[in-house]
């Protein structure tokens, strides 16, 4: 299979969503503080909205990557491995690295080793990894979702498919909209496995952000039309992307004056919402077209540092939440007694410089691929294509 076009604005759309990450998780630390006054909350609030693309965004990229680099013959044995070593072995080591900086394990070895796999299972070694738990789902059901989604666009036709696109979205909030009643049913039902993966773990099924992966999958498939949408649904999405951010700007800084004083909650901001999801769904277009407009006029420095952000962005990924404990005690030390809002920006910074710079120095390293997700030492050419291809855009993992 030849080798495909690039797809410039991944890199930067990839990049821009780890940096979203990481400040959701800064913002999360420095909400909590007695220091922080409204206006901090007010301006936390608004750099929150604007950063919850990321999980969205980045389940989006995984499936467009996915289906548009394989869309011929896939031999499942060689993609699981190369996930397995992209994706899983970083992810198990970074966890260790995580059960490690807990404090408070204690009994045995046995008893360690037992709560370090249920833990590894469920992504609860660290608070960010249950997106890798989540996303793996996508990885290891590819051939059957690439299966169906190859065999709905065989039987719609072609001027149906925004339309059963839709459709697929208003299924998916239904879904979401059902949760509690979807979960109360399994935990009576007691079905080992599945009782968890729908109550306890829920906001790590793939099924309730499947829609994601769907657009994604379908933006692959058909990259040209993609765009097409992009361009002519722009008023749309960005009055959807307007209102409902307006809205929960709203209702998020009305929450915070309680009988008890001012308290900073954005849990009405949490994934799992059908109204949520309406605004997630649209900031991914309003992201993806800003991330695809700048990629096409901006020079080689630029998208030399684009490229950078996107390569070790999963390294530094599972680096930021022992990074920003970092930052917390540079904080401490340089940072003490200015604003709450900017004191939260500069560990933020921290955060960033320092997962990108641990990232950068293991990817060098002989295993630096399975710490951090890729490889910066230098390839020996080959003397062949696979049989699939070389992928020339890769997922969230680097790949």
């Amino acid at each position: 299979m030849p080798k495909k076009a690039r797809i410039r604005e991944i890199e930067l759309l990839r990049g821009l969503a780890f940096l979203a990450v990481a400040l959701q998780h800064a913002i999360a630390h420095y909400a909590g503080l007695n220091e922080a006054r409204m206006e901090d909350g007010v301006l936390m609030a608004i750099l929150l909205l604007a950063a919850k693309f990321a999980v969205p965004v980045f389940i989006f990229i995984t499936g467009m990557v996915l289906f548009y680099n394989y869309d011929g013959q896939l031999r499942y044995g060689s993609f699981l491995r190369k996930r397995f070593g992209d994706i899983v072995v970083p992810y198990i080591l970074w966890s260790a690295v995580y059960f490690t900086e807990n404090p408070g394990w204690s009994g045995d070895l046995l008893h360690r080793l037992e709560t370090f796999a249920s833990h590894l299972v469920t992504g609860k070694n660290s608070y960010h990894l249950w997106y890798i738990v989540m996303i793996v789902q996508f990885y290891a059901l590819f051939p059957v979702l690439r299966c169906l989604m190859r065999a709905c666009a065989k039987r719609i036709p072609f001027r149906w498919r925004a339309a059963a696109l839709t459709g697929a979205g208003m299924l998916c909030l239904l879904l979401v909209y059902h949760l509690f009643r979807i979960s109360g049913f399994m935990a009576e039902a007691e079905i080992p496995f599945l009782t968890p993966f729908f109550t306890a773990y829920a906001d790590r099924n793939f099924l309730y952000f499947s829609f994601y992966f769907i657009l994604g999958a379908a933006a692959g498939m058909a990259p040209d039309r993609w765009s097409y949408w992009l361009a002519r649904g722009k008023a749309a999405y960005l009055a959807v992307f307007a209102l409902l951010f307006g809205y929960y700007m709203y209702i998020t800084v009305q929450g915070f004056a309680t009988p008890d004083g001012v308290h900073f909650s954005f849990i009405g901001l949490s994934l799992l919402r059908p109204l949520i999801m309406v605004f997630l769904v649209s900031s991914i277009f309003v992201f993806y077209a800003w991330s695809k407009t700048w990629s096409e006029s901006s020079g080689p420095i630029v998208h030399k540092a684009m490229n950078f952000l996107g390569r070790y962005s999963y390294g530094a990924y599972l680096a930021h939440a022992l990074m920003l404990r970092q930052s917390y005690r540079v904080d401490a030390r340089l940072f003490a007694g200015w604003n709450v809002t900017l004191r939260m920006l500069m560990s933020f910074l921290v955060c960033v410089v320092l997962s990108y710079a641990v990232t950068v120095a293991l990817s060098y390293l002989p295993f630096g691929k399975w710490t951090a997700g890729v490889s910066s030492l230098r390839r020996k050419p080959r003397e062949s294509v696979p049989a699939q291809g070389q992928p020339s855009v890769r997922n969230f993992d680097g790949s």
